[in-house]
């Protein structure tokens, strides 16, 4: 069976040209202490899998030494309180915790075929928190309690699922929605029955989602378009053109802007209710990958497809520090080291 087929079929690049995970400087735990540290997934491609996530210490610059997780590291999430990092693997099945700290891998446990994301959710055994990872072969998301490291009954979503957020109400109560490309749908999930609601449908290829405020933000990669759906309602709201073909989102802090990345530029995009309104784009020098934001909400760190890392002033949109890291690094998340 050939891997990672929607993600090679949506994003159309020439994958198997990209070089190897390079070797980086430094050591587990470099990093300095209450720094943002960015921990990326080089995943490489079917032809040239990777193996390993690397850590970058935002202060300077400078990445740490990679981590094995297994073949191709595809998806990233925090545990509660920072306190761990979450990584899918989509060419042996397995979701793994890595000690931020230590940078050892601390547990794994086997998913669903092909898992191609993973969110962190309210629950979990002594409320460790709930990883839910989307699989991508197998149409459906794994509940894993964190609190036991023990995978649930895997809950059956529409075609190809490539994306995950959790919403959670002031009431207390939690939905997942689920980008199902294959299906041009999101699927809701209840957190607190774990079955899946009606299916909502957006625009063609819903490659990456994010949650703003009570708004889910989908990214539509195929027709090029971002759509809004109410939380509590699970009604779609507005559908806006983007320059490019969307693949991350990164949400601030406020919930009113969202930093959505593809091609090779970023654009900001206020959120208002389900009303979007795009900004002006900020060029990049290669095709994005994925997204994050400081602790600080100042800079968007962004992955790029020549093998580098790349700092954006939110402020003033200027293009800044770029980081080497060779191979195709693709999801980010940033954190505290």
């Amino acid at each position: 069976m050939v891997r990672r087929v929607g993600r090679v079929a949506a994003l159309a690049f020439a994958l198997a040209a990209l070089a190897p995970v390079l070797s980086a400087c430094g050591s587990p735990g470099s990093a300095s202490s209450g720094a943002d540290v960015a921990w990326v997934a080089t995943d490489a491609s079917v032809t040239l899998p990777g193996t390993a996530v690397t850590p970058v210490d935002l202060a300077d610059g400078v990445p740490g030494a990679p981590v094995t997780v297994g073949t191709l590291p595809s998806a990233l999430a925090y545990t509660v309180d920072d306190a761990g990092l979450l990584v899918t693997a989509q060419g042996v099945d397995t979701l793994s915790e890595i000690d931020p700290a230590t940078h050892d891998v601390v547990h794994s446990v086997g998913v669903g075929e092909e898992p191609d994301a993973v969110a962190l959710a309210p629950g979990g055994t002594g409320g460790a928190g709930l990883a839910l990872v989307a699989n991508l072969d197998a149409d459906t998301v794994t509940p894993v309690d964190l609190g036991t490291w023990r995978a649930g009954a895997p809950i059956p979503v529409g075609k190809q699922p490539v994306a995950v957020a959790v919403w959670a109400s002031s009431s207390g109560t939690a939905t997942a929605f689920v980008a199902d490309f294959g299906a041009d749908e999101v699927t809701p999930i209840d957190l607190s029955t774990m079955r899946a609601g009606a299916p909502i449908a957006v625009g063609s290829g819903p490659q990456t989602i994010a949650v703003a405020g009570s708004t889910v933000v989908v990214g539509n990669f195929t027709d090029s378009t971002l759509s809004t759906i109410d939380a509590p309602t699970e009604q779609v709201g507005s559908t806006v053109a983007l320059p490019f073909d969307p693949t991350g989102i990164a949400v601030d802090a406020t919930g009113t802007t969202a930093y959505v990345c593809g091609g090779a530029a970023m654009v900001p995009v206020t959120v208002a209710g389900t009303a979007l309104s795009v900004g002006g784009p900020v060029d990049l020098r290669d095709v994005a990958q994925g997204i994050a934001l400081s602790s600080d909400g100042s800079t968007a760190w962004i992955t790029q497809q020549d093998g580098s890392l790349v700092a954006v002033s939110l402020a003033t949109g200027h293009v800044g520090r770029t980081v080497e890291l060779g191979g195709h690094p693709s999801a980010i998340v940033i954190g505290a080291g």
